[in-house]
C-alpha cells in the first residue's frame, strides 16, 4: 500500500487501488490539484483550502448543489464522485479532499465559432435555475476599509496597491450607478478560457467551487468577453448563440458590464486578504495571490476605459 494519501482517497471514494502516488497539477491558487491513478482510471483529486468558519462550508455546499443540478440539466462536466467530500489526516489536522473523474483536453488558447456557440449555450442552459434561493453576496468593501488592511505593511506589494485604490474606488463608483431589471440564477460564476477544457468530445466546464449566487447579464457578458478573449466578433456570436438557446435580451447599457468590474474587484479582496496572511497560506501561495490581486485591480482599471466600446458592441447583436 502506498504512503501518501493516493491509497486512502481511492478506498474512501471507492475508487479502486491507486498505482502510483499523487501528481501535483498545476491550476489556481484556491485549491491544490492532482492527478490520481488508480485501477479503476485516472481521476483529478482536490485538495480544498477550507476557511473554518460555517459561511465557507455553507457556500461550499451550495456550489455543489449548483455543479450536480446542472450535471443533470445536461450541462457537460466531469462526473463527481460521492461521497462530496472526505476528510484525511494530514498529521497536522483534517485535510478534506474531493474527487471527479479526469478529463483529458486542452484549454482554449484564441476565440473560435464552435466555442463561442458552446458558451452562449451552456450559459442559457445554466441560467434556467433561479437563483433567489440562494444567500446574496456580501457587500464590496469600502476603500477605508482596503486602507485598514494595508495599515502596518510596508512591502512592495501593499504599495502597489495602495496605487491602485483610485480604481477601487472608481470601481465602487461605478458598480454604484443605476442599471436596469438583472435576473437572480444559481450558477457557474466563472466561465473563462482557464476553466474550459477542450477534449475529443467538445468543451467541458470545470472548477465549479466559486458557483453561487449571479445575476444572467453579467454572467453573460463577461463569460462572452473572457471566451472571445475581448475579440467582438465572438462576443458577439456567444450572444446570439445565448438568445438563440433561450437566453434573456440584454440591453445595450453600460451599467450591464457592472459585474465584470465588480467579480474582479471582489476576486482582489480575497486575494489580498490571502496575500497579507489572513488564511494561513503559506509563502509560495501568498506570493500567488499577490501577482493575482494585482493582475484583478489593474485589469479592473482596464475594463473601465473599455465598457463604453463594448456596449457598443451589444448595439450589433
Amino acid at each position: 500500500m502506498l504512503s501518501d494519501p493516493a491509497q486512502e482517497l481511492a478506498t474512501a471514494f471507492a475508487a479502486g487501488s491507486a498505482t502510483g502516488p499523487l501528481t501535483p497539477v498545476a491550476g489556481g491558487i484556491s485549491h491544490e490539484l492532482f492527478e490520481l491513478r488508480t485501477t479503476t482510471g485516472r481521476y483529478a483529486a482536490k485538495r480544498l483550502h477550507e476557511v473554518p468558519e460555517r459561511w465557507w462550508w455553507d457556500e461550499y455546499h451550495a456550489a455543489a448543489r449548483i455543479e450536480q443540478a446542472a450535471a443533470a440539466a445536461g450541462v457537460r462536466l466531469p462526473a463527481r464522485h460521492a461521497p462530496l467530500v472526505v476528510a484525511l489526516d494530514s498529521g497536522a489536522g483534517p485535510r478534506h479532499w474531493q474527487l471527479h473523474d479526469w478529463c483529458d483536453g486542452h484549454h482554449p488558447t484564441g476565440p473560435g465559432d464552435e466555442v463561442a456557440d458552446w458558451t452562449g449555450a451552456t450559459l442559457a442552459l445554466l441560467h434556467q435555475r433561479p437563483g433567489g434561493d440562494l444567500p446574496a453576496l456580501a457587500a464590496l468593501h469600502p476603500v477605508d476599509a482596503w486602507h485598514d488592511w494595508l495599515a502596518g505593511h510596508e512591502t512592495a506589494f501593499a504599495q502597489q496597491v495602495r496605487e491602485q485604490l483610485p480604481t477601487v474606488a472608481a470601481v465602487l463608483a461605478y458598480v454604484a450607478e443605476p442599471g436596469p431589471p438583472l435576473t437572480a440564477v444559481a450558477s457557474h460564476r466563472d466561465v473563462k478560457p482557464d476553466n474550459v477544457l477542450i477534449t475529443a468530445t467538445g468543451p467541458v466546464l470545470l472548477d465549479w467551487d466559486s458557483a453561487g449566487p449571479e445575476t444572467a447579464e453579467h454572467e453573460v457578458l463577461r463569460s462572452a468577453l473572457a471566451m472571445g478573449f475581448l475579440e467582438k466578433h465572438h462576443f458577439v456570436r456567444t450572444i446570439a448563440a445565448y438568445r438563440r438557446a433561450g437566453g434573456r435580451a440584454l440591453p445595450a447599457d453600460p451599467a450591464l458590464f457592472h459585474g465584470i468590474v465588480e467579480a474582479q474587484l471582489r476576486t482582489a479582496e480575497w486575494l489580498l486578504w490571502r496575500a497579507l496572511g489572513h488564511r494561513d497560506d503559506d509563502a509560495p501561495t501568498r506570493a500567488r495571490s499577490a501577482i493575482a490581486c494585482l493582475a484583478r485591480l489593474r485589469g479592473a482599471a482596464k475594463n473601465l476605459r473599455l465598457i463604453p466600446e463594448w456596449a457598443g458592441w451589444l448595439k450589433g447583436t
